[in-house]
C-alpha cells in the first residue's frame, strides 16, 4: 500500500490537463490548474509550475490515480506544511493539495542504488495528481510558481 503525504498547501491542484517538459539537462516542469488556498475567490483557478530540476525518472499515466488505485494508498495525516499555514484551525481544515510524497516508497527503495548510488541527491517519489492522469516521478527537490 502506498502511503502519500501531502504537499505544497499553497494551491490545490483542481485540473483536467496536465503538461509535462522533460529535458536532459533542465529536469521536469509540470504545468496544472490549481485554486490558491488563501484567495478570496476559492474558485477562482490559476496556472502553477512545479519544477524539479534534478529527475532521475518521471512516468505519465493516463488514468484517474484514485480509481486505479483504489485501496491501494492511503493518505497521512503528518503534512508537510513548513510555514504555509497561520494557525491550527487552518491545518486542520486545509483540503487534499494532489501534490504527494510516497512515504517508504518501494519503488525507490528497490532503484536508489541504480539511480543514487552515493546517496548524494536526496532522491524521493512524488505523484501529482491531474483529473484523469497523474504523473509519478523519482526526483530531489522542487519549487512551486504561480504562473498567471
Amino acid at each position: 500500500m502506498l502511503t502519500l503525504k501531502p504537499l505544497n498547501f499553497i494551491f490545490k491542484i483542481s485540473t483536467t490537463d496536465l503538461e509535462l517538459v522533460y529535458t536532459e539537462s533542465g529536469g521536469v516542469r509540470i504545468e496544472v490548474g490549481a485554486i490558491p488556498l488563501k484567495s478570496i475567490d476559492k474558485e477562482k483557478c490559476v496556472n502553477i509550475e512545479i519544477i524539479f530540476s534534478i529527475v532521475a525518472e518521471v512516468k505519465c499515466v493516463t488514468l484517474n490515480f484514485d480509481e486505479s488505485n483504489y485501496n491501494g494508498f492511503c493518505i497521512s495525516k503528518e503534512s508537510s506544511i513548513g510555514n504555509h499555514l497561520e494557525n491550527d484551525e487552518e491545518i486542520l481544515h486545509q483540503p487534499d493539495s494532489g501534490f504527494y510524497e510516497v512515504i517508504d516508497s518501494k519503488h525507490l527503495q528497490e532503484n536508489i542504488k541504480k539511480y543514487d548510488p552515493r546517496n548524494r541527491l536526496n532522491l524521493k517519489h512524488y505523484i501529482v495528481k491531474g483529473y484523469d492522469s497523474y504523473i509519478e516521478l523519482i526526483a530531489s527537490t522542487y519549487s512551486v510558481n504561480k504562473l498567471n
